[in-house]
């Protein structure tokens, strides 16, 4: 049970299970698809559910279709429930559990929730699936106080690596975005709405102005009202350095994995992942390209710090974060160093296929199958 698995696969919630279903290639599976949509691979069936494909959040009316059909029909002998607790899907799932006893249950917690209390009302599962060893510490402490009958299981979340490319083809990649060939590409591509990152990069960009020549990215999806009225605020106190092309403002970008490889860092110095993967996606995504991080400590990313694979940083402090570009990207900063240590620490640790065959043992051990 997951968002529309239809593409563009730009959102956590439906590009992890995307990367299972193509990695799962012994299991049948059934897949939750818009009406007329379809995923051809030999092993799915595909639920037509959905009225359209909507990415960020499943309308109501789509909540209730899918309701209905899991309470009318048949169903598999291990249902796995992929979004993040709150109180009216959880309360769904529960009541599906009570009447389908029969169905082992697996929950996958695609997001920590930022309100006390909703991830310990919003545990029902068998088997619940976490991304980081943070979440795994707090599952573990909510399923105790419960008493809950559960088992948590800590699976890194897999990408798809990008492969880093010659320095001709980087050139000729950034001219196709107009970006300069020469200068310090720096990039942000997180939230807008639930951290102070955007606004702790737009005051780095201030710092930096004077201190080494590079242009910052703005690679951010405005989601909600709130988050476009953010990312007004930020463009209009940034007008000063767009103008002098030290910052560029591109929004959704359509060949991400392109303008990954033009990059020479990336930034999150957030103080919450929510709303992403206790890891985002895209900061896995980069470092597999060979992009240092620079990310917020006291968030699920520092597994990254603490391995030694990227730079952590107090968020909501400019100068913290400024200085931190400055020690990776100056002179002698460590760039070369951890984008080796980062590309190998996620070819390692975050591959598809790996966290496919974690999946596919706990399917096995609740299916009853031999390894």
């Amino acid at each position: 049970m997951t968002k529309p698995l239809v593409p563009p696969w730009i959102d956590s919630g439906k590009l992890l299970p995307w990367l299972l279903v193509k990695n799962l290639p012994e299991f049948g599976i059934s897949v939750m698809v818009p009406r007329g949509s379809a995923i051809d691979l030999p092993n799915v069936t595909n639920e037509q559910v959905y009225a359209g494909g909507s990415s960020f959040s499943v309308p109501g009316g789509d909540k209730l279709r899918l309701f209905a059909r899991l309470m009318g029909r048949s169903m598999p002998p291990v249902a796995h429930f992929f979004f993040s607790p709150n109180g009216p899907t959880s309360a769904a799932a529960r009541f599906i559990r009570h009447h389908r006893p029969d169905v082992r249950m697996v929950q996958t917690v695609m997001s920590l929730p930022m309100k006390a209390g909703v991830l310990e009302s919003g545990l029902f599962a068998d088997r619940i699936i976490v991304w980081s060893r943070h979440a795994e510490a707090l599952v573990s402490a909510a399923i105790k106080s419960r008493g809950l009958d559960a088992r948590v299981f800590h699976i890194p979340p897999g990408i798809e690596p990008i492969e880093p490319v010659s320095a001709d083809v980087r050139k000729f990649t950034r001219s196709g975005f107009g970006l300069p060939p020469d200068a310090k590409i720096v990039l942000y591509a997180g939230d807008l709405e639930f951290s102070s990152g955007a606004a702790t990069t737009a005051e780095a960009v201030k710092i930096l102005a004077d201190r080494m020549r590079a242009v910052f990215v703005f690679a951010c999806r405005p989601k909600t009202p709130a988050s476009r009225r953010v990312l007004a605020e930020i463009e209009s106190g940034l007008s000063s350095e767009v103008a002098a092309g030290r910052v560029r403002f591109m929004g959704q970008v359509q060949n991400f994995r392109d303008l990954m490889n033009c990059v020479d860092c990336q930034v999150l110095p957030v103080e919450t992942t929510y709303a992403k993967t206790d890891i985002p996606m895209v900061v896995l995504e980069g470092m597999s390209a060979g992009v240092p991080a620079i990310v917020g400590s006291g968030t699920p990313m520092d597994e990254l710090v603490q391995a030694g694979v990227a730079v952590g940083v107090e968020p909501g402090n400019p100068l913290s974060l400024a200085d931190a570009v400055m020690a990776v990207l100056g002179p002698d900063g460590s760039a070369s160093g951890l984008a080796a240590d980062g590309r190998r620490y996620v070819l390692e640790h975050h591959s598809a296929a790996a966290m496919a065959r974690a999946h596919a043992a706990i399917y096995r051990e609740l299916l009853g199958m031999k390894d």
